[in-house]
């Protein structure tokens, strides 16, 4: 098998290996109704697969920011894919919900360097004056991800014995993805791996007035989509009063818009700036999250409106990710994005844990506090343009000495 030699078919591969690690984190969202109902937990737990695989995300990217430095690009890459691959075969045969949360865990553990590996890896592939839109398309695998794998996932589930089907149809994606990733050529703009990261130069880093703003933005951005997220199906299902069949159109739509909205962002910042990005995304989210979860929503505006709102969390994830690839210098790149993969998964986790703190279920059925939810989501939307700001000032401070 030849080697994958240019850098488009090496963000092909990258896109593939970002697409199931997509997968991984999302596959649980419109699953979650009825793998509650199979293991016989409340509705509102179900949102837990989420956030124990998040919050192992986060302690994964901890992890791999004190060892991956050292490693090599590929290594770092195959050996984080194929424990998710691993880990998600376990979760679909787990046999209580303990397990389940177990099996969770550990793919988690693998998803934070495996993110960080598929951006560090894609933002040297290519110059820098096409990395937010090449960064975008990664993000944007979510938005695949849900326009492709979510219905996928849910008709896979209707049809083929439940929702373990799907599960297992993913891990077995992950290993199958380990040679392509294997053979990938490094990067001609790759930097060579830096000296050992030792827990007080992680600290220096971590401690820099740029690189606390960066994860700020990462952090804050994932905290507010994961408020909403987990439990958009549940809305949908209980409180708008669409069927399943309307649940796989909201997804599908949602992805649809989120590959168009992702790139959309990306060719912003790079030709326009990211402030005027981020403005942008902030009053769509607004008007969007209002129009959600603060007035009546009828089952046939409730498909497409709640699908932008999936796209819109992307696009608010897109400014924050890129944001994030300026921050540090080229040795410390693989170091830096564990860290911003640790803060986008504890963000996550963190955002997903407070939401089932927020929300119960209704007397009548469905979801109680989603509006809240939505305000300190749209709060959160218009904090970004003002952490760009800063990060802006700093950089160019940073530059200039």
């Amino acid at each position: 098998m030849p080697r994958f030699g240019s850098s488009v078919a090496t963000i092909a591969v990258l896109g593939a290996i970002a697409f199931v690690n997509a997968m991984g984190a999302v596959i649980v969202f419109p699953l979650g109704p009825f793998l509650a109902r199979d293991l016989g937990v409340p509705l509102q737990d179900a949102a837990l697969t989420s956030t124990v695989y998040t919050a192992a995300a986060g302690i994964g990217g901890l992890a791999g920011a004190l060892f991956l430095g050292r490693w090599s690009r590929r290594g770092a890459l195959v050996g984080s894919l194929g424990g998710l691959g691993l880990g998600m075969v376990a979760a679909g045969l787990a046999p209580d919900f303990r397990w389940l949360l177990l099996a969770r865990f550990l793919s988690g553990l693998c998803a934070g360097p495996l993110m960080a590996a598929v951006v560090t890896i894609a933002a040297e592939a290519v110059s820098e004056d096409r990395r937010n839109r090449v960064v975008s398309a990664i993000v944007g695998s979510y938005g695949l991800a849900l326009v492709l794998g979510l219905p996928f996932a849910l008709l896979l589930s209707a049809s083929a014995g439940g929702w373990r089907i799907p599960v297992l149809v993913l891990g077995a994606a992950c290993l199958a993805l380990l040679l392509p990733a294997w053979r990938m050529q490094r990067p001609a703009r790759a930097a060579e791996p830096g000296p050992k990261v030792t827990p007080a130069s992680l600290l220096r880093l971590l401690l820099r007035a740029e690189s606390l703003t960066g994860l700020a933005l990462i952090g804050a951005a994932s905290f507010a989509s994961l408020l909403i997220a987990p439990h958009l199906s549940g809305f949908a299902l209980g409180n708008a009063g669409v069927g399943e069949a309307g649940l796989r159109a909201m997804y599908l739509f949602g992805g649809g818009m989120a590959l168009v909205t992702t790139r959309v962002t990306g060719w912003v910042m790079d030709r326009i700036g990211t402030l005027q990005a981020s403005l942008g995304v902030g009053a769509l989210l607004t008007v969007l999250l209002v129009a959600a979860f603060m007035v009546p929503l009828p089952p046939l505006v409730a498909v497409p409106l709640l699908g932008a709102v999936l796209a819109g969390q992307l696009a608010r994830s897109t400014v924050a990710q890129a944001s994030a690839t300026r921050v540090a210098q080229p040795s410390e790149r693989m170091t830096y994005q564990c860290l911003v993969a640790a803060a986008t998964s504890l963000g996550q986790a963190a955002g997903a844990a407070c939401s089932t703190l927020v929300l119960h279920e209704a007397p009548g059925g469905g979801l109680a506090g989603m509006g809240g939810l939505a305000g300190l989501s749209i709060a959160l939307a218009w904090l970004a343009p003002l952490l760009v700001v800063v990060l802006n000032r700093q950089l160019r401070r940073r530059d200039h000495r």
